[in-house]
């Protein structure tokens, strides 16, 4: 009944498991708002959860709990369900059996809290229905956009992918250096090929000029590493051969990751050097590395491993024979 309401700040539930099984018994969704103290955008939330309205919607309708992205001990409530969080605050709603339905980015006024929440409850304009929408045909900037975030959220990759794809073709060309590509980028690219990636991989001053004037100078660097990791570190980035591996020591240049480009790469290099009939110049990198962790017995064996593993004859046995043995 509505009279038993707090109407004056949204009730946390201080347990996720009783949150949620709370959210079963009464029909509702959970809420989740995860945030970090230290998250500037989410100190200033804060206070919009003892708005009247904020606090009357959200105590009606959800079950809340706050999520602190520091503690991994909360954290593993999301590890469980395969959720990857690309920025903080993020407003998670989940049914009874604790399937994600709907994520929000919100901005620190009541109305587009409220909003969020009248959105997880609309089951045509929720998140989980943005693939049914895209199935059907909708190919607009903003459901796109939206889906694309969302596939990232729940680690769809090839849909996040895909989708970000159709998102820069649509984009007119014209704006791709302003505040809103770069805030598309931030919200939906994860792979350097993607067009928006390239054009900001080459343009990261502009980035760090929109950065620096939002209070986080420097960020650019680690949203364009964040894309640099999702590449290298997929499916894909598993077949890169050496031209694409070349891109992606350009990139790391670009954004400031120059020194640690050979500990990065050198076993993507090995492996692609071996499948371009290269073998040789793979054993002149392993000899590389072997000689740089010279001291560092489990590194020896590791890279001794990749060799072993990939190595297309018996050429590179000695050398690894003298890894191993400085090794132990």
């Amino acid at each position: 009944s509505t009279e038993n309401i707090d109407k004056n700040q949204v009730t946390w539930n201080p347990s996720i498991d009783d949150a949620l099984a709370q959210a079963k018994a009464s029909g509702k969704l959970l809420f989740v708002e995860c945030y970090s103290p230290t998250c500037p955008v989410c100190q200033s939330i804060e206070p919009f959860f003892k708005k009247p309205e904020v606090a009357t919607k959200y105590n009606s309708s959800f079950i809340n709990y706050k999520l602190d992205v520091g503690n991994a001990e909360q954290v593993k409530f999301l590890n469980a369900r395969n959720i990857y969080l690309p920025s903080f605050p993020q407003f998670l709603f989940f049914d009874g059996d604790g399937k994600i339905v709907h994520q929000a980015e919100v901005t620190p006024d009541s109305k587009t809290i409220v909003a969020a929440a009248e959105t997880a409850q609309n089951t045509e304009k929720r998140a989980s229905n943005f693939k049914n929408r895209y199935d059907k045909g909708d190919r607009t900037l903003d459901l796109l956009v939206q889906l694309a975030a969302y596939a990232r959220l729940t680690k769809d990759t090839t849909l996040a992918v895909t989708t970000a794809e159709e998102v820069f073709k649509i984009y007119p060309k014209d704006q791709l250096n302003s505040e809103t590509s770069w805030k598309l980028t931030k919200k939906c690219v994860t792979d350097m090929e993607n067009g928006f990636a390239v054009h900001w991989f080459n343009n990261v001053a502009t980035a760090a000029a929109f950065e620096k004037k939002d209070g986080h100078a420097g960020n650019e660097n680690n949203i364009l590493g964040g894309i640099i990791q999702s590449s290298l570190y997929s499916k894909r980035g598993q077949n890169y051969g050496t031209a694409k591996l070349n891109l992606v020591k350009k990139y790391m240049n670009l954004t400031g990751a120059g020194q640690y480009i050979e500990n990065v790469t050198w076993e993507f290099d090995v492996k692609a050097l071996i499948r371009e009939g290269k073998p040789e110049q793979a054993l002149a990198i392993g000899e590389r590395i072997a000689a740089k962790f010279s001291t560092n017995g489990q590194s020896l064996v590791y890279i001794a491993r990749v060799f072993n593993d990939y190595y297309p004859n018996k050429n590179y046995a000695p050398k690894a024979s003298a890894w191993l043995n400085k090794a132990k």
